[in-house]
């Protein structure tokens, strides 16, 4: 098993609904398995953006009816 070091980048949904990616580290270099799990934490952050816009969509074409 491998252990890599925390990614020095993460990401956040803003109030608005934004993805915004903050720098936390002294090296801007990841390695492979970083890599990977910064990807995965931004695919969450824009499926879960994906359900809310669906959801809101639909919310709004029921209320047109």
């Amino acid at each position: 098993m491998v252990i890599s070091p925390p990614s020095p980048f993460t990401a956040v949904r803003s109030p608005l609904g934004d993805i915004v990616v903050f720098y936390l580290g002294t090296e801007p270099r990841l390695t492979p398995e970083q890599a990977l799990a910064f990807a995965d934490q931004l695919r969450d952050l824009a499926a879960e953006s994906l359900r809310v816009d669906l959801t809101e969509s639909l919310t709004n074409v029921h209320q047109m009816d």
